[in-house]
């Protein structure tokens, strides 16, 4: 038994080695995987700040506020006793 437990331990080791090698090139990929989900995601909500900074920019448009202030608070331009000088 003694004179087979150099080949059993070479054995052993080169078994180890190969587990630990699937393991890495499993691990490799998930990572790949993963990594690619995060980029789309990260494409996504950059496309989806985009189309909100567009919205904004819309909404806030002085023309629009105007047309709301005029219409739906039936705001004016402020009377010259409304006005405070400093």
């Amino acid at each position: 038994m003694s004179r087979h437990l150099p080949m059993i331990t070479v054995l052993a080791s080169c078994g180890l080695l190969a587990a630990a090698q699937v393991w890495l090139s499993h691990m490799r990929i998930e990572l790949t995987h993963q990594s690619q989900r995060v980029a789309d995601e990260q494409a996504a909500v950059s496309h989806e700040l985009q189309n909100l900074r567009l919205e904004l920019a819309s909404l806030a448009r002085p023309e629009r506020l105007r047309r709301i202030a005029q219409e739906q608070l039936h705001m004016g331009p402020p009377q010259p006793m409304q006005v405070l000088q400093p």
